[in-house]
């Protein structure tokens, strides 16, 4: 039977400051520009990457190849909009369009 670990992808956010620097430090090098996602196995943050620039990070004592590529394929997936949740995308369905029913808001 394979070895199973769980790896959560998240964004990241203030709350994971301390673990970003740590993480950051143990790569030797800066923290990549916001915003963020976070790999995340066994509650410890493993490798970042970040939206803006593509750049990621990652615990050198670690494997962490495949969690780098999970994070890239879902920081693509966020960029172009196929990755937003169904919260995102009826929010995105409901926005104000122009019509009888908007202009009647003005």
């Amino acid at each position: 039977m394979a070895d199973q670990t769980t790896i959560e992808i998240r964004m990241l956010g203030l709350e994971d400051g301390a673990a970003l620097a740590r993480l950051a430090q143990l790569d030797t090098t800066d923290t990549p520009p916001a915003t963020l996602l976070g790999g995340i196995v066994e509650g410890r943050l493993v490798a970042a990457h970040s939206l803006a620039t593509g750049r990621s990070i990652a615990d050198p004592f670690r494997q962490t190849a495949e969690i780098r590529s999970l994070l890239a394929e879902r920081a693509g997936q966020v960029r172009s909009g196929r990755g937003r949740g169904v919260l995102s995308r009826l929010r995105g369905q409901l926005a104000v369009r122009p019509g009888p029913a908007s202009e009647a808001l003005r």
